[in-house]
C-alpha cells in the first residue's frame, strides 16, 4: 500500500540526498556542511535543481521510448519510480528530514502519488494512440517533475505548523508570470495557516506556479505597564 512506510525505502534510497545539508531541529532550519544557516532562497534552490535533474531524466527516457530503445512498459515504469522518488525526497526536504517523517506525512505523500499515476496513465493513452507529438509530449512529461515541488510545500506546512507557526503569507516570484489566482492569493497578505492553497493548487499556473510561502509566528499582544 501507498501508506506503508516500507513500500518507500527503495525511492528514498534511490537517489541519496544532499551530504552538503542538514537540519538543525532546534532552530528549524538547514545548515550547510560549515554549520552556516542556508537562506530559504538557498533551500528551494536545492529543491529547484532536483526538479531540472528529473526533468531532464524524464525527457531522456520519453526520447528513448519514442526511438524504441525501450519498451512502452517500461517508459511506464521508469517514470512512476522516477516521479516517486522525487515526491518523496522533495516531501523529506520540506519536512526537515528523514527523521522528522511520520506514517501519516508518508500516506498524504501517498494520496499525491495516485492522483499523479492517475494522470500519466492517461498521457500514456495519449501517446498510445498518437495524440500528441514528440515535442508536446517532451513538455508534458516536463511537468511531472514541475509537480512535485508541491510535494517539498505539503511537508514544509506541516513542518511549519510544528514549530508553531500560525501565520503564512503568498510571496510572488518577481521573475515569473503569475496567472489572476495567484495574484489573489499575494494580495491577500498574511492570513492563518491554511487559509490559502499551497503553490501549484487552486492557480492556473498549476505545476508551473512559482510562488512561495512564507510563514510567521503570531506575535504575542503587548502588556501595558
Amino acid at each position: 500500500m501507498l501508506n506503508d512506510l516500507s513500500s518507500f525505502s527503495a525511492a528514498v534510497t534511490a537517489d541519496r540526498l544532499d551530504a552538503e545539508w542538514s537540519f538543525d531541529r532546534s532552530t528549524g532550519r538547514y545548515r550547510d556542511e560549515r554549520g552556516r544557516f542556508l537562506s530559504r532562497k538557498a533551500v528551494h534552490a536545492i529543491v529547484d535543481k532536483r526538479i531540472e535533474k528529473l526533468a531532464t531524466k524524464l525527457r531522456r527516457y520519453t526520447r528513448m521510448m519514442a526511438d524504441g530503445n525501450i519498451t512502452f512498459d517500461q517508459w511506464q515504469q521508469s517514470v512512476r519510480e522516477a516521479i516517486k522518488s522525487a515526491h518523496v525526497q522533495n516531501a523529506i526536504i520540506g519536512k526537515g528530514g528523514r527523521d522528522n517523517m511520520t506514517a501519516s506525512d508518508y500516506g498524504k505523500i501517498g494520496q499525491r502519488l495516485r492522483q499523479e499515476y492517475s494522470y500519466l496513465q492517461g498521457f500514456a493513452l495519449d501517446l498510445l494512440e498518437q495524440k500528441v507529438s514528440m515535442p508536446m509530449a517532451l513538455a508534458r512529461i516536463g511537468l511531472y517533475a514541475e509537480s512535485t515541488r508541491g510535494s517539498y510545500w505539503q511537508g514544509a506546512e506541516l513542518r511549519q505548523r510544528e514549530q508553531g507557526y500560525s501565520l503564512m503569507r503568498r510571496v510572488l516570484d518577481p521573475m515569473a508570470q503569475h496567472c489572476d489566482d495567484c495574484i489573489r492569493y499575494a494580495r491577500a497578505g498574511i492570513v492563518s495557516i491554511g487559509s490559502l492553497p499551497l503553490p501549484g493548487e487552486r492557480c492556473e499556473c498549476r505545476a508551473r506556479c512559482r510562488c512561495s510561502i512564507e510563514y510567521l509566528r503570531q506575535q504575542a499582544p503587548s502588556v501595558p505597564i
